[in-house]
C-alpha cells in the first residue's frame, strides 16, 4: 500500500470507430520523459546512520563485556550488511528500469495537481531490497555457522519465511490481491518457522500481573505456536497498512531496526547465559542486513520519493522482524 495510483493495464480489445477522441491527459503522460531515478537523500541518511552505528560499536566493543567471538560475529556481519548497502544503491535504479519496462509504475496521488503528480514512479522496488537481504544473510552462514550449528535449521527455516513472504508481496503487487486474501498470506509464510521452531514455549509474565497469575514465567505450549503465526500476521500487515506517504515504510523499518539492534546489545551485555546471548545476536545477524538494505532504499525512497516501495517490500520488512522477534526470544 503506497501513496499511488496504479497504471491500469493495457487493453486488447479493438477500439470503437465511434470513439475516436484523444484524451489529452493521457497524452500528456504518455509523452513525458522517463523518470530520474537518484538517491536525492543518500547524504542525509549518511549522517544519521554514521552517528547511530558509533553509537551501536562503541556498546559493542567499550561499554559492554562481550566475548570475542560474538564481536567477531556482529562485525563480519557488519561488513556484510554495509556491502549490502551498497549494492542496493546501485541496484534500485537498474531495477527501476525493467519494472518501468513491463508497466510496474503509480503516480503519487499526494502530488496530484502538481508536475510531480504526473511523473511515472517505478513501483515493487522492494523487491531488489529482498534480493540483497536474502543474499547476505545466506553468505553469512558461511563465517558463522557450522554443519552441526544448533541454529542452523532455525536460521533457513527464517530465511525460508522471510523469502516466502518476499514472493508473495510481489505477487500482491502484480495481480493486487484483495485484503481479505492479504491477511492470510503471511499465515503460509510462516509454516517453515513454525515446523522448525524447537525453543522456548513460555513468556515472562509483566510485574504487575505477577501477583494475579502467580508466575513469573507462563508455559503456553501449543498455545505459543498460534502466538508466533499471529504475530507473523500483525507484523507484515502492520507496516503495510500505515502506507500512504514518501518514506514512511521504509522509515518505519529504519527507526524499529535501530531500537532492537540497541535491545539486542544490553540483553547481550547484561546477560550471563550463553543461550540468551546467542538468541539475541540471532537477532543481530538479521537485523543489520535488514537495516542497511533498507537504509538504501530510503536514499530512493524518502520525499520526494522517486521510487516506490511496494507490498513486497512491506510484507518483507514485516515478516522479517516477526522472525527476529521470535527466533530472538523477545518474551
Amino acid at each position: 500500500m503506497t501513496a499511488r495510483k496504479r497504471a491500469s493495464t493495457t487493453s486488447t480489445a479493438k477500439p470503437s470507430p465511434y470513439l475516436q477522441k484523444v484524451d489529452p491527459i493521457v497524452t500528456t503522460l504518455d509523452s513525458l520523459p522517463p523518470p530520474t531515478i537518484t538517491p536525492s537523500k543518500l547524504y542525509q541518511i549518511i549522517s544519521i546512520s554514521t552517528l547511530f552505528f558509533i553509537i551501536f560499536f562503541y556498546l559493542i566493543f567499550y561499554h559492554y563485556q562481550i566475548e570475542e567471538e560474538l564481536k567477531r560475529s556482529i562485525l563480519i556481519n557488519s561488513i556484510l550488511s554495509f556491502v549490502g548497502f551498497i549494492v542496493t544503491l546501485l541496484l534500485i535504479p537498474v531495477a527501476s528500469k525493467y519494472v518501468l519496462r513491463r508497466n510496474l509504475f503509480g503516480y503519487d496521488i499526494n502530488k496530484k495537481g502538481t508536475p510531480q503528480g504526473l511523473i511515472k514512479v517505478p513501483e515493487s522496488l522492494g523487491i531488489a531490497v529482498g534480493i540483497v537481504f536474502l543474499v547476505l544473510a545466506i553468505s553469512f552462514q558461511h563465517f558463522n555457522f557450522t554443519s552441526d550449528s544448533m541454529w542452523l535449521v532455525e536460521y533457513n527455516a527464517a530465511l525460508a519465511s522471510i523469502c516466502f513472504m518476499i514472493l508473495l508481496g510481489f505477487v500482491d503487487d502484480v495481480l493486487d490481491v484483495p485484503w481479505r486474501v492479504k491477511l492470510l498470506l503471511p499465515s503460509f509464510a510462516t509454516l517453515p518457522l513454525l515446523m522448525a521452531y524447537a525453543g522456548h514455549t513460555t513468556i515472562i509474565v509483566p510485574k504487575p500481573l505477577i501477583p494475579y497469575v502467580g508466575l513469573e514465567i507462563l508455559e503456553l505450549g501449543w498455545i505459543y505456536k498460534l502466538y508466533m503465526g499471529l504475530l507473523a500476521v500483525f507484523c507484515t500487515n502492520s507496516i503495510n497498512i500505515h502506507a500512504g506517504l514518501n518514506g514512511l515504510e521504509a522509515g518505519q523499518t529504519a527507526v524499529i531496526s535501530f531500537a532492537i539492534l540497541i535491545h539486542n546489545i544490553m540483553q547481550i551485555g547484561g546477560s550471563t547465559d550463553s543461550e540468551y546471548k546467542q538468541a539475541h545476536a540471532f537477532s543481530i545477524y538479521l537485523v543489520q542486513p535488514l537495516l542497511t538494505t533498507t537504509l538504501a532504499l530510503l536514499c530512493y525512497n524518502w520525499y520526494p520519493s522517486s521510487v516506490f516501495v511496494g507490498d513486497t517490500y512491506t510484507y518483507f520488512a514485516g515478516m522479517a522482524m516477526a522472525v527476529v522477534g521470535i527466533l530472538g526470544h523477545f518474551r
